[in-house]
């Protein structure tokens, strides 16, 4: 074997065992800040759980308010995965959009996460203005550049598109999202959800269009909800 080659897959099989040691760093991290609470919470807790030394954890993050924002970041990565398909009309893009964003925002690991995060508030408010810019603000930033397209398309007036984000995904997702924080619910049928979030994008698409919009520009009645087989 040339040695080009051995080197390729050293560096390949090393950055692998970065990753995976990350990855139990990050869950080790989750766990012991929703156990205990952040400033509880320790390197030596987070160290144990994660099965490894904090000697490993600083090698990655200089502190544990590093490893916290680390690992909102991390969870922002699936966030800020979620695009809106501009190939589609407004009102089946934007309920695109917002299923998947829901599904992600709404899950069990989102909810504990968040949980914990406020309990955080009163020790540290900017901990919760950070971690909110790194979790569903980051889906809402994705969602202000769509609605302040709409709004230049002519079709629709938006207004601030910051607040229009914030209304919209609170209309379609707000009220899941609050059973889900105060634990009165723990998950939601797909097809409830669907329902909510068509009917939240259509009265919102029909509350900012301008009277002169062309009729072209709302589309058909988007597809009604099929389960997954």
């Amino acid at each position: 074997m040339q040695p080009g080659v051995t080197l390729e897959r050293q560096a390949c099989a090393h950055e692998a065992a970065e990753a995976a040691a990350r990855a139990r760093i990050f869950s080790a991290a989750e766990a012991a800040f929703t156990a205990n609470g952040f400033h509880v919470a320790t390197m030596d807790d987070i160290a144990r759980r994660a099965g490894c030394s904090k000697k490993t954890i600083y090698k990655f993050f200089s502190s544990k308010e590093d490893l916290f924002f680390g690992l909102m970041d991390h969870s922002k990565e699936v966030v800020s995965q979620v695009r809106i398909d501009r190939s589609k009309g407004p009102e089946a893009a934007l309920v695109a959009f917002l299923e998947e964003a829901g599904r992600i925002i709404l899950s069990q690991d989102a909810a504990s996460r968040r949980r914990m995060i406020m309990a955080e508030y009163t020790h540290s408010p900017a901990l919760l203005a950070a971690a909110e810019r790194r979790g569903a603000g980051t889906a809402r930033m994705a969602l202000e550049s769509y609605l302040a397209e709409l709004e230049q398309s002519g079709h629709h007036e938006i207004g601030d598109p910051r607040e229009a984000a914030h209304m919209l995904m609170g209309m379609a997702l707000g009220a899941f999202h609050h059973r889900l924080l105060l634990g009165v619910a723990s998950s939601f049928p797909p097809e409830v959800i669907r329902e909510r979030i068509v009917k939240s994008v259509r009265i919102y698409l029909r509350g900012t269009a301008r009277p002169n919009a062309n009729s072209a520009s709302h589309p058909a009645p988007v597809p009604a909800f099929q389960p997954a087989e």
